[in-house]
């Protein structure tokens, strides 16, 4: 099946009765000015489907979850982009998929108004980032930290003037900014990225407590949102999803060796029984019991 993303929603925001068949969702638009935009899309397929999409140009800060934002707990990653030009694409997504996008979108020449640079300045900026720090498309991935959740669940509890709310994205633009000068100096320097292999170290010692990401920052001299974005830079992946790997992994190596332990491995493993088993299941695809048997 093949549909066109402007044949999705109605104007309120709905599937479009001709297509439920085949999608579910929403989509949420706020026009903040004429060269800011917010995006709140969520779509889940019922079947094979591909979707084509337009992009404008512009600088997209994305945030991604493979279910409904709600929550900036909800929010798996960040992605930056600078589009210089439109463009029209394919995106596919299999039965049972779901796409899950909070974007917003600002031109080069609003952004440079707010920031006192020149136009070109902001797209020299944005284009040397993604040559250095994307992948071959030019896309910058960073993880969602603490700091950003919380500017985060500002924009998303957000029910005011839609002044405040530009405030708001401002406000998490301005962040990611900074996050993004932060990941430049982490990825070619090379004392901290010795300081964050000694995290990574650390966290795979059987002895680590539960992860603490300001005291582990302070162990290893760094303070907690590069740690979080170097963490993700030198690994592959946010410093809690690893955390959560490793110690599930080291409990099922003692599971293993011993079934009848398991009470003392969730006590040690520093999750409840009921996380314990999701992190389980998450892993293996089986739970705990099962994989004893299995093993």
């Amino acid at each position: 099946m093949q549909l066109n993303m402007r044949d999705v929603y109605d104007n309120a925001g709905n599937i479009k009765e001709e297509v439920a068949p085949w999608l579910s969702g929403h989509k949420q638009l706020f026009s903040l000015l004429p060269s800011l935009q917010l995006i709140n899309q969520h779509l889940s397929s019922n079947a094979d489907v591909s979707i084509h999409e337009e992009a404008q140009s512009g600088i997209y800060f994305s945030f991604l979850a493979s279910g409904p934002i709600k929550t900036a707990k909800d929010i798996n990653s960040v992605q930056i982009t600078y589009q210089p030009k439109n463009i029209n694409g394919q995106f596919m997504m299999a039965k049972g998929d779901e796409h899950s996008l909070l974007q917003t979108r600002i031109s080069p020449v609003q952004l440079a108004a707010i920031l006192g640079e020149t136009e070109d300045q902001i797209i020299q900026h944005f284009t040397a980032m993604g040559e250095k720090l994307g992948n071959e498309h030019g896309i910058i991935q960073l993880p969602i930290t603490e700091r950003t959740m919380s500017s985060m669940d500002l924009i998303l509890a957000h029910k005011g003037h839609s002044i405040s709310l530009a405030g708001h994205l401002y406000s998490v633009i301005f962040t990611l900014i900074e996050q993004l000068q932060m990941l430049s100096h982490l990825s070619q320097c090379e004392d901290c990225q010795s300081k964050l292999f000694h995290a990574q170290n650390l966290i795979e010692t059987p002895e680590h407590d539960a992860l603490n990401i300001k005291r582990l920052a302070q162990q290893v001299g760094l303070n907690t949102e590069a740690l979080e974005i170097g963490f993700n830079l030198i690994v592959g992946q946010p410093i809690e999803h690893y955390c959560t790997r490793s110690r599930i992994k080291s409990a099922a190596a003692q599971l293993r060796q011993d079934p009848s332990a398991k009470p003392h491995i969730v006590a040690q493993s520093g999750f409840s029984e009921d996380q314990f088993e999701a992190a389980f299941i998450q892993h293996f695809g089986v739970s705990s019991h099962q994989y004893g048997q299995i093993h």
